[in-house]
């Protein structure tokens, strides 16, 4: 292929396209490995023990911990870092509107009853604005000054955090990745409803050289937007690790679903190559 890249001296589209094609082969791959489970399963604890770096993915075992995703990979640096990737100004304004209109719909025809669309709806929208976005109309709420801390969603562009250690970078992202915190400090403004992706960067691990882990929120997850977040990736993933508690991994119905969309994609047009089914929290258990 080299050989035949430096034969095409044109400038054609032609010899473009093929020069670009054969640089591509080039260019080492990594594998994407999808993280999938139901909520709570371990998978961000699974990630942390993998790349034996414990304080890195934030997880909890009372509620759900991620709220978006996270890709973890290797870099070349010396330092941890977190690249943010947002949503447009524009997507977030829609939201918005949406949810308030649900909110607003749900009030006029409420009967009494517990809502989780609406309980989601409202922790979206308090985790950005607290209180205030009750009283205020969707115009204001757009307000720069809701966004002063993060410049990189009205621009739009990736947000960098960097730190000398895996502890260190969490404390820095937790904001971005999580519905709530164990943290002693007040945390007065959650973005990670503008979030789109975060990618965690790793520096000195083997592991992570060839390998991108994609921990994402839990299926099984009340949040609809959460639990349906798994299925956009699992196409794309050549390998798929299944997390399942190992006391009920028989009987997961979330863990089946999984086996049962990825099991469908070998060999039948996605990429995926390899199923893994992992049990975690044995250690609790009588089965060991």
């Amino acid at each position: 292929m080299r050989r035949v890249s430096e034969r095409l001296h044109g400038r054609d589209k032609l010899s473009a396209f093929l020069k670009d094609q054969i640089k591509d082969l080039e260019t080492e791959r990594r594998h994407l490995v999808g993280v999938f489970g139901r909520t709570g399963a371990g998978k961000s604890s699974l990630i942390n023990a993998i790349i034996n770096k414990e304080g890195l993915l934030p997880s909890a075992s009372v509620s759900a911990c991620t709220s978006v995703m996270i890709k973890v990979e290797a870099t070349n640096g010396s330092k941890y870092e977190a690249h943010i990737e947002f949503i447009t100004k524009e997507d977030w304004e829609n939201e918005v509107q949406s949810l308030k209109q649900a909110l607003e719909d749900h009030d006029d025809d409420d009967d009494g009853g517990g809502n989780d669309d609406c309980l989601d709806h409202d922790g979206k929208l308090s985790a950005l604005y607290g209180e205030e976005w009750k009283e205020k109309s969707t115009l204001s709420l757009m307000d720069n000054k809701y966004f002063r801390d993060i410049p990189e969603f009205l621009k739009p562009k990736i947000k960098i955090l960097e730190s000398d250690s895996a502890e260190g970078l969490s404390e820095e992202f937790v904001r971005y990745t999580r519905s709530e915190s164990n943290e002693t400090e007040e945390v007065k403004r959650w973005y990670w409803p503008l979030v789109k992706c975060v990618t965690v960067k790793v520096p000195d691990n083997d592991f992570l050289d060839h390998v991108t882990l994609v921990d994402l929120p839990g299926n099984g997850d009340r949040n609809k937007s959460r639990n349906e977040m798994w299925r956009q990736i699992v196409g794309d993933c050549s390998t798929v690790w299944i997390v399942a508690e190992i006391t009920l991994a028989a009987s997961e119905n979330e863990a089946w679903e999984i086996l049962k969309s990825a099991h469908g994609l070998i060999g039948n047009g996605g990429q995926c190559e390899q199923i893994h089914f992992i049990c975690t929290k044995s250690d609790p258990s009588d089965n060991r």
